[in-house]
């Protein structure tokens, strides 16, 4: 009797190809690599994950979902929307900087501090904008009702990705920085907004 293999999943590439960066970096790792580890041929990477950009971008989104819901805990026990929101912030922009979610921005790839890795907006912006809507429905009494996850989760994102890769005006401790987020971030998040006028 003949044993079929299972078939290969994308996933037990994904995870070869995040062992892989972890290792080498994002820079070095080739496809040859990640199919070694994962013990596939090249084609199959590419049938099952497409190409290494493609896989360098699945790799930051699921590091990216995982690190949201290790952080949620910690969220839902702030005391208040504004609170939970400015842990938020703050912790992704630190994580951002160290390994948790190095591959935030694709400074190995393109050489640039701070240049986000291409076509990462909309995916990352869908799981901090679902990470909001989780704060938003534990508060729903602090936040406007209009407000949208995905428009949410790209704020959110643009400010975490200002905070990672910019010094500060001025030297900030980590309560000065909640309160700057507090002051100059989230109105613009948690505002209502204005009401429309008619150009005369």
């Amino acid at each position: 009797m003949t044993v079929r293999a299972a078939p290969i999943s994308a996933d037990l590439i994904l995870d070869a190809a995040e062992d892989c960066f972890a290792l080498a970096g994002v820079r070095r790792t080739t496809i040859d690599d990640i199919a070694a580890a994962a013990g596939v041929s090249r084609i199959t990477v590419y049938r099952r994950t497409g190409s290494r950009d493609d896989i360098v971008l699945a790799v930051l989104v699921r590091i990216t979902r995982r690190y949201l819901r290790s952080l949620r805990p910690r969220l839902l026990a702030q005391p208040s929307l504004a609170d939970a929101l400015a842990l938020l912030i703050r912790s992704t922009a630190r994580a951002a900087r160290r390994d948790d979610l190095s591959l935030l921005f694709a400074s190995e790839e393109r050489g640039t501090t701070g240049a986000p890795i291409p076509g990462s907006m909309p995916p990352l912006a869908d799981a901090v904008g679902e990470c909001i809507e989780l704060l938003t429905q534990t508060w729903p009494d602090q936040a406007p009702a209009e407000l949208d996850p995905l428009d949410a989760g790209e704020w959110v994102l643009r400010i975490i990705v200002s905070l990672a890769t910019t010094e500060p005006a001025r030297p900030r401790r980590e309560r000065e920085t909640d309160d700057w987020i507090r002051r100059v971030a989230l109105p613009g998040l948690l505002a209502a907004p204005a009401p429309a006028t008619t150009a005369v």
